[in-house]
């Protein structure tokens, strides 16, 4: 393999990567607030997807399109943790599991009910096309998706270290108990990391519609972002981008090397081996029990 095909390979994967980080973000940040794990996740994105087909469809700029999709998707998430999640708050956390996981396939349903299972996609929205730079062949969507992610990333950071609603979330992450002694309104975070993690899938969906088209099925996506989460430790932010990154350069060039069974087998065999060997992935550390 020549270094102008590695560094190739290194974007895709990135891209690929990229957006995996992007839905492991959206997993992480209402299991740390509320320890539920919301198996609807993938759905939440493929709203994205789907918004942003319709506002398209009534030709809207996409500089438009985006900031009304994600925010399409905050009030989503607001509804689904009003409604659904809050008022079964106190039940076990396999029946929670399960919510999410019929919820998930509601909004699959009411989807195919109107779309069916045709495939539809959205536009480039950047306005020039593929270049060459040093052999290496530069996809503008693949940057878009890169960059995109990583300016998510920059404002999490400074959210949850400056913020006055992030250092809540923080708090609540940590102990929602001792956080009301604080007088932290503990549902209203609640509520609000909901928001933030759909916000987040919604902009995952409208970064892949150019990429892969748009269906019912784009979801699926959420088990290798469960992957990724694992692999970096699932109450670990940090954890969640470096472990989607990993899975996307995982994924690409084993793809390259031994074929696309491969790709869809490896990512699986490093995840089994992360259970065994550092069950609590690469950030995670294992819970602290005082006696």
């Amino acid at each position: 393999m020549t270094i102008t095909i590695a560094l190739q390979l290194l974007i895709a994967g990135l891209s690929v990567g990229s957006i995996y980080a992007l839905v492991a973000l959206a997993l992480v940040i209402p299991f740390k607030a509320s320890s539920i794990l919301n198996f609807a996740q993938g759905e939440l994105v493929t709203v994205g997807a789907y918004a942003a087909l319709v506002l398209t469809a009534l030709a809207l700029p996409y500089w438009i399109v985006l900031p009304i999709t994600i925010l399409i998707g905050f009030v989503v998430g607001l509804f689904i943790e009003r409604a659904m999640i809050r008022r079964i708050m106190a039940a076990p956390e396999f029946t929670l599991v399960i919510a999410t996981f019929a919820i998930g396939l509601i909004i699959k349903s009411a989807i195919r009910l109107y779309w069916q299972d045709n495939l539809f996609t959205i536009d480039n929205p950047l306005p020039f096309a593929s270049f060459r730079l040093a052999g290496v062949v530069f996809n503008p969507q693949y940057l878009w998706v890169i960059f995109c992610t990583t300016m998510l990333v920059v404002c999490l950071a400074w959210f949850f270290k400056f913020n006055p609603l992030g250092k809540a979330m923080r708090a609540v992450s940590q102990s929602q108990e001792a956080a009301r002694l604080m007088g932290v309104s503990v549902e209203r975070v609640l509520m609000i990391s909901w928001g933030i993690s759909s916000a987040i899938g919604a902009l995952g969906g409208i970064l892949l519609a150019p990429i892969i088209g748009i269906n019912p099925e784009v979801g699926h996506l959420v088990l290798k972002a469960l992957v990724a989460a694992v692999i970096g430790g699932f109450t670990s932010l940090p954890g969640a981008v470096v472990g989607g990154l990993l899975l996307g350069l995982i994924e690409t060039y084993s793809g390259a090397f031994f074929g696309s069974t491969a790709k869809n087998i490896l990512p699986f065999v490093v995840l089994v081996v992360f259970l065994l060997v550092r069950p609590y992935g690469l950030f995670g550390r294992a819970p602290l029990v005082r006696i």
